[in-house]
């Protein structure tokens, strides 16, 4: 759905070529990721044929055919990216990678294992936030938009680094295996025998000094 947005949007006010939408994508970096060239042309092909796009051939393009595609927004692709804008801003969808699923299975590694792949998965997504930061540089200077655009995604990463953090931290102090029930029973059986074993004890003492001092 971004996608379309992405691309509606950048064709919103002016047409371009393909070729120029993927350099535009590609001075973006990591804000623009996620579209590749290949999904780029898909989609294009694809807008253009649900009448979002109208699409015209221009002469003087290298490459066997001598021309280039230029698309250009329709009225019914003006209105659907005020309808993409409107319905990604108002909804909200966690996204799920699978290490929600990996974590869950921890418990199968040996501990010291399952440790040490937290510490590096902790390196890796470090790693990664210092080089998307360098790559969206200051986007600050292209508006306050793109800047808060650039601020969201480092966000999503650095939550991703506070929740490492958290993890570790509570794993250190809760530990890791979660008790079954019989052994929370038999611990606690336990702790009931010793508490009255205890207060035995005490009883026959405070018995004993009765009788001492009767004497």
């Amino acid at each position: 759905m971004h996608k379309g947005l992405l691309i509606l949007g950048l064709l919103h006010n002016h047409p371009l070529s393909g070729y120029d939408l993927h350099r535009i994508v590609r001075a973006h970096g990591e804000l623009y990721t996620d579209l590749k060239k290949a999904n780029l042309y898909y989609l294009l092909d694809r807008l253009a044929k649900d009448g979002y796009l109208k699409v015209r051939a221009e002469p003087g393009a290298r490459g066997p055919r001598g021309e280039r595609l230029v698309y250009s927004s329709t009225k019914k692709g003006r209105e659907r990216f005020i309808e993409l804008l409107y319905e990604i801003l108002r909804s909200f969808e966690p996204s799920h990678t699978g290490i929600d699923v990996a974590v869950v299975f921890l418990s199968q590694l040996p501990p010291d294992d399952a440790v040490a792949l937290l510490k590096e998965r902790r390196e890796i997504v470090g790693a990664r936030y210092t080089q998307v930061a360098a790559e969206l540089g200051d986007m600050a200077s292209r508006g306050p938009l793109a800047k808060i655009a650039a601020d969201h995604l480092l966000c999503l990463i650095d939550a991703e680094l506070q929740w490492i953090d958290r993890s570790l931290a509570h794993l250190r102090t809760v530990g890791w295996a979660r008790k079954r029930r019989g052994n929370v029973r038999r611990e606690a059986t336990e702790s009931h025998d010793t508490a009255e074993n205890n207060q035995g004890a005490t009883s026959r003492k405070i018995k004993i000094r009765k009788a001492n001092s009767s004497k």
